[in-house]
């Protein structure tokens, strides 16, 4: 019950939200510690079914975007929390790390501008990740 008071205290209807929430936090601080730019959290709660949040970032080159989703991959597995799925392929321009309730997207800038994910989802709530 304690578990419960303090989610709902904080927001959260119950502690798996505040768990998906600190995966989310935990992603976007791994990426920006690793020069991720431009990291944004977006939530997806009330939208989708598949996924809690989305966290976006990217980096100038192939390089730096695998160099990131690494970094995020090893803070998550740290953190408990094991990728189901991801794709980390050289020369990419577009990384995604599938968590479950949280996926990672890391784009180069130029990926980042084609897909503009964050207009995609402009009805969710979004927040730039600032630490």
């Amino acid at each position: 019950m304690g578990d419960e008071s303090v989610a709902r205290r904080q927001g959260f209807a119950t502690r798996g939200e505040e768990v998906t929430r600190e995966m989310a936090e935990t992603a976007a601080r791994a990426a920006a510690e690793m020069f991720g730019k431009d990291v944004t959290i977006i939530d997806l709660r009330e939208l989708v079914s598949y996924a809690d949040y989305f966290v976006v970032a990217s980096a100038e080159t192939d390089r730096q975007t695998r160099r990131v989703a690494e970094e995020v991959i090893d803070k998550m597995i740290e953190a408990g929390h094991r990728p189901r799925s991801k794709r980390v392929d050289e020369g990419s321009a577009w990384i995604s790390v599938d968590f479950l309730d949280v996926v990672v997207h890391v784009f180069t800038d130029e990926a980042r501008d084609y897909y503009r994910l964050e207009s995609l989802w402009r009805s969710a709530p979004q927040e730039r990740w600032e630490e």
